[in-house]
């Protein structure tokens, strides 16, 4: 029996530039709503925020948003290279466990 390893999981990166505030964060919740409905599905969704300067409470409401989605997806999140502000805002205010957290596997 010939058996081949399973494809890699389908997975698409999302980059937040700039400032994730109260004009922005409808932006970045609506590409990742659209890469949660593309077919064939995406399996992981990578939101890059190395190059976020700034997270206000609404940025930090829409990662939370994201994360909802993406669980009720059953896919998976990862935030890479997360800058030290994000990391503080996101321990300060209790989230980063949540936000951080392996999704379904």
């Amino acid at each position: 029996m010939n058996t081949r390893p399973a494809p890699p999981p389908r997975t698409v990166t999302v980059p937040v530039e700039g400032e994730l505030d109260h004009e922005s964060c409808e932006g970045l919740v609506r590409e990742v709503t659209l890469h949660l409905a593309a077919r064939p599905p995406v399996e992981v969704i990578r939101v890059d925020c190395a190059g976020m300067t700034l997270c206000d409470s609404m940025g930090l409401s829409a990662l939370l948003q994201i994360r909802r989605d993406v669980d009720a997806a059953g896919r998976r999140l990862r935030f890479d290279r997360r800058p030290a502000h994000l990391d503080r805002l996101l321990h300060l205010t209790g989230t980063a466990g949540y936000l951080l957290a392996d999704g379904p596997d």
